[in-house]
């Protein structure tokens, strides 16, 4: 949905979105390899591409870099919108592609990357739902996504549906570079659908009732490497939109060098640990909550006996093969949506504070009309 329109601030929204997005997953990405397929062919292959966008699109570029790495052997790179145009833009490379996520199509910030990324002659690149906005009519080609407009909330289906569109993309590159079969990828990606909803309905009374555990007073973590750096991003960001709760995401590694000082009793963490890379380091972090005496709660596996043995609350996920890792975060973000919406709620709390007309119109006026430089 536009976010600047239909503002009913109904927990109903956030749950319906919650319960669409593995029917999106299922339904949605052909149309969106079509929609690349036409904007791309026959472009030259990208030197470098920068996945750039703010909070949510920032967050699932993280998520989807790894994808672009393994599938296309591409040089990716997720940067958050300021980062690029004000920075990095005078410094990319000759012939990168700038692909830039906006699900209002609005926000000023990205809108700019894409000015500036024009402005040193790289190809650009929009995803949005909103056909009318202004990164459409700037990009040099745009990718837009459909769903059902599930009503205003913090984000669930689209920040899957611009997770997917990356994806995608990046299993479209597969193909172009040499590295891989598109076909086979796609039928990859569309699976997931199936396991979100899975994920749905097996971790929503667990992942609810976690949330119902915490307080406001409470401390919340919540951490994940690699591709699931950006879901412990897309948590925060859930608890933050939902219950104005200052919950915080740190990389799986730097929790140990910093957030570890002040666990203690009544401290909540939850840990990403799907089958990959970092699944060791997860189970060791684990250890370390629980010698310091906050509640661990876990994301792992449904086969993981070895993780969950360490938890104090399992959300056991379907499992899937360690490579896979890279699309771990369309399921593993699943009970962080459920966890945030179930504590805004037994908290009290109304969702982006918007029941506050000013604090609406000041976060508007900051995101959607910011000065655009270039």
């Amino acid at each position: 949905m536009l976010v600047h329109e239909n503002v009913s601030l109904e927990w109903g929204n956030m749950l319906k979105g919650i319960r669409a997005q593995g029917h999106f997953v299922r339904t949605q990405a052909k149309p969106i390899l079509a929609s690349w397929s036409s904007i791309l062919d026959p472009r030259p292959l990208p030197g470098r591409a920068y996945l750039v966008g703010c909070g949510d699109s920032y967050f699932c570029g993280i998520s989807s870099e790894l994808a672009f790495k393994m599938w296309a052997g591409v040089d990716c790179r997720a940067m958050e919108s300021l980062e690029f145009s004000r920075y990095e833009a005078d410094w990319a490379p000759e012939g990168s592609w700038i692909v830039a996520t906006s699900n209002s199509g609005r926000v000023a910030r990205t809108v700019e990357c894409v000015v500036r990324g024009k402005a040193r002659r790289h190809l650009t690149f929009g995803v949005s739902y909103n056909t009318e906005g202004r990164l459409g009519q700037e990009a040099d080609g745009t990718v837009f996504y459909k769903y059902e407009d599930t009503g205003f909330g913090p984000g669930t289906i689209s920040y899957t549906a611009s997770l997917i569109a990356q994806y995608v993309l990046a299993a479209y590159l597969a193909e172009r570079t040499g590295k891989g079969g598109t076909e086979a990828l796609m039928r990859k990606i569309e699976s997931f659908g199936t396991l979100m909803d899975t994920a749905v309905e097996s971790t929503f009374d667990l992942a609810g009732r976690l949330g119902e555990l915490a307080t406001k007073a409470s401390e919340v973590v919540i951490m994940g490497g690699g591709p699931n750096y950006g879901s412990a991003l897309f948590g925060m960001a859930k608890q933050i939109e939902s219950a104005k709760h200052n919950t915080t995401a740190q990389e799986l590694e730097e929790w140990a060098h910093e957030q570890y000082f002040c666990t203690k009793e009544g401290t909540v963490t939850i840990v990403i640990a799907p089958p990959g890379a970092a699944a060791d380091r997860a189970r060791e972090q684990l250890q370390a909550v629980r010698d310091m005496g906050g509640h661990a709660a876990v994301i792992c596996s449904e086969a993981d006996a070895e993780t969950q043995k360490l938890a104090d609350t399992v959300l056991a996920m379907p499992d899937t093969a360690p490579e896979d890792e890279c699309l771990t975060p369309l399921l593993y973000q699943i009970p962080l949506q459920i966890f945030s919406y179930s504590f805004a709620q037994a908290v009290g709390a109304v969702m982006l504070g918007f029941d506050d007309k000013n604090r609406m119109e000041v976060n508007f006026r900051q995101i959607f009309g910011s000065n655009i430089v270039g």
